[in-house]
């Protein structure tokens, strides 16, 4: 087997693990979603196309993906909706999960606003 070989074979396992808890992370708010997506997307886009063309399919993730992948934007609802997700992921797991823990309270409070930056800072698509 070769370098480009194991390289492929090693990014689609990855972006079939980051596909798999991207796709969790829709349905439990304490893991983000759009990170795991985007890595997953990445992946893909360099060692199949077959399965980024399958992820920009997927009924969850595609229609954000596609929007990111062709540059269009995200509509102010899928910004506000990922804003919100990635505070209430946040504020859940420092008071339950880290309360006894304030240095991990804090890097958890520091990705959150490094997120929203991020969201907010991306270009918003105004149309449908």
């Amino acid at each position: 087997m070769n370098w480009n070989t194991i390289k492929q074979y090693t990014l689609i396992t990855v972006g079939l693990g980051a596909t798999g808890l991207g796709l969790i992370g829709v349905f439990i708010p304490l893991l983000p979603t759009v990170p795991f997506a985007l890595l997953a997307l990445y992946c893909f886009g360099v060692s199949s196309p077959k399965f980024q063309a399958w992820l920009l399919r997927n009924r969850f993730l595609g229609p954000t993906l596609n929007n990111i992948k062709q540059k269009r934007g995200l509509s102010v609802r899928e910004k506000t909706r990922i804003i919100l997700l990635v505070w209430f992921s946040i504020v859940v797991t420092v008071i339950w999960v880290v309360d006894e823990r304030p240095s991990a309270q804090y890097f958890l409070i520091a990705i959150a606003i490094i997120e929203t930056y991020i969201i907010a800072r991306y270009k918003t698509r105004h149309c449908c």
